[in-house]
C-alpha cells in the first residue's frame, strides 16, 4: 500500500480510473482506509504453503471477476504472485515490482507470467537469478513513500527504540528462523536501559512484552520512526525505510537481500545479522543506542539518496507512457528523476 499509494492519487487526479484489490493482511485495510483509497476486499492471508496456494487461487478467481467487469489496461504488483496468472490469461500486461530475491517459488512463477519485472539495481543475480524481461532502476520500494518529498521530518531522535518482528507467514519466509522469546526479551531488556521501547509485532507479543506493543494507529509508525535513535529487528522492509530516513538500523535475519546488502556495505546505514551472530548483535544494540549518530547517519542518508530517484514520480511515468516508457528504463533514462537536487 505505502509503495502504490502516492502513485495512485497522482494518476487518479491526472482522470485514469485506478482499481485495488487488497488482502486482509496485518493493518493493509486500515492503512487504505485512513488514505481515503477504494478497494476490493480480495483474500484473507493464508498461512502455510497449502494455505498461500488456497488463496492464490481465490485471488485469481477474484480478479478474474473485476477484470470481466471493468476493462483494465495495464496490471501492477508488487512481490508475490497475484495479477501475473490472470493477466497472462486475460492478454493484460502485468508489471511485477519485486526486490526480494528469496522469494524463488513465487518470482518463478511470477516473473515468467509477468510482461516486465521491475526490481532496484540492487537485486542480487546471484540470490535471486538473471531474468531476461527484468529492468533495474536506481532507487529502493521504500523511495516511493520515504523520498524527501513525502518523508516526515526526521528530528534529532529522543532516547526511543523502535523494534520489529515480523510473522514468518510470507512465501519468502518459507525455512527462516525466528528469534526465540529469549532473546527478544533479552534484546528488549538491552535496549530498555537506554530508553523508551516500543514493538511492533506481526506475531502475537509474548505476555513479558505485550506492555510495550505500538499503540498508535499504523499510518503513523513512519512518523513515529522519524522520532527513533535506532530501528532493531527482523525486517528488511523496515531496515531499508530506516535507511531511506537515516536512522541506524539492525537488521537479524539468516538471509539478506540486495537492497539491504547495499545499504549496508556501500552506505553504512543499516547493519545486518544472522541469527548466529547474537553476542555481535547485543553488542552492536548496545553500541548503538547509546550513541549520538544523528549527524553521522543524516549525512550518510545524503550520500545515498543523491544516487537515487524519486520512484513515484518515475512509476507514475512509466504507468503513463506505457509501453514507450519501458524503452526509456531499459536505456537507463533516469536522470530527470534524480534527488539529488533536493538533498
Amino acid at each position: 500500500m505505502h509503495f502504490f499509494k502516492n502513485a495512485m492519487k497522482i494518476l487518479s487526479q491526472r482522470g485514469h480510473r485506478v482499481l485495488v484489490g487488497a488482502r486482509i493482511k496485518e493493518f493493509t485495510l486500515q492503512l487504505l482506509n485512513e488514505a481515503h483509497l477504494e478497494y476490493t476486499t480480495l483474500t484473507k492471508k493464508g498461512t502455510g504453503p497449502l494455505g498461500l496456494i488456497k488463496e492464490l487461487i481465490e485471488q485469481q478467481i477474484k480478479i478474474a471477476a473485476i477484470i470481466r467487469k471493468t476493462p483494465v489496461d495495464l496490471m501492477l504488483q508488487i512481490s508475490g504472485i497475484f495479477n501475473a496468472p490472470v493477466g497472462k490469461c486475460y492478454g493484460i500486461p502485468t508489471l511485477a515490482f519485486s526486490d526480494t530475491e528469496n522469494d524463488r517459488l513465487a518470482n518463478q512463477i511470477s516473473f515468467s507470467l509477468s510482461k516486465y519485472v521491475i526490481s532496484p539495481c540492487c537485486f542480487s543475480k546471484d540470490a535471486g537469478g538473471s531474468w531476461a524481461n527484468q529492468i533495474h532502476y536506481p532507487g529502493y520500494h521504500e523511495l516511493a513513500y520515504l523520498s524527501p518529498k513525502y518523508a516526515p521530518e526526521v528530528m534529532r531522535p529522543q532516547n526511543k527504540f523502535l523494534v520489529r518482528f515480523v510473522g514468518w507467514g510470507a512465501g519468502h519466509d518459507i525455512g527462516e528462523k525466528s528469534l526465540s522469546i529469549e532473546s527478544k526479551i533479552e534484546l528488549v531488556q538491552i535496549l530498555s536501559r537506554f530508553g523508551s521501547v516500543h514493538i511492533s509485532s506481526e506475531a502475537p507479543l509474548p505476555e513479558a512484552l505485550a506492555h510495550l506493543a505500538f499503540k498508535m494507529h499504523p499510518s503513523k509508525i513512519h512518523d513515529f520512526m522519524a522520532t527513533c535513535k535506532l530501528i532493531v529487528g527482523e525486517s528488511a522492509t523496515m531496515a531499508s525505510e530506516a535507511a531511506c530516513m537515516g536512522i541506524p538500523a539492525i537488521f537479524i535475519s539468516n538471509t539478506g537481500r540486495g537492497y539491504t546488502t547495499e545499504q549496508d556495505t556501500r552506505y553504512d546505514l543499516v547493519r545486518h545479522y544472522r541469527l548466529d551472530q547474537w553476542e555481535e548483535i547485543l553488542q552492536r544494540v548496545e553500541e548503538l543506542a547509546q550513541g549520538d549518530l544523528y549527524d553521522e547517519w543524516q549525512e550518510k542518508r545524503r550520500k545515498m539518496l543523491s544516487d537515487k530517484i524519486d520512484v513515484t514520480s518515475w512509476l507514475v511515468d512509466l504507468v503513463e507512457g506505457y509501453p514507450g516508457s519501458i524503452a526509456d528504463a531499459k536505456r537507463g533514462s533516469f536522470e530527470k528523476y534524480r534527488i539529488r537536487g533536493s538533498v
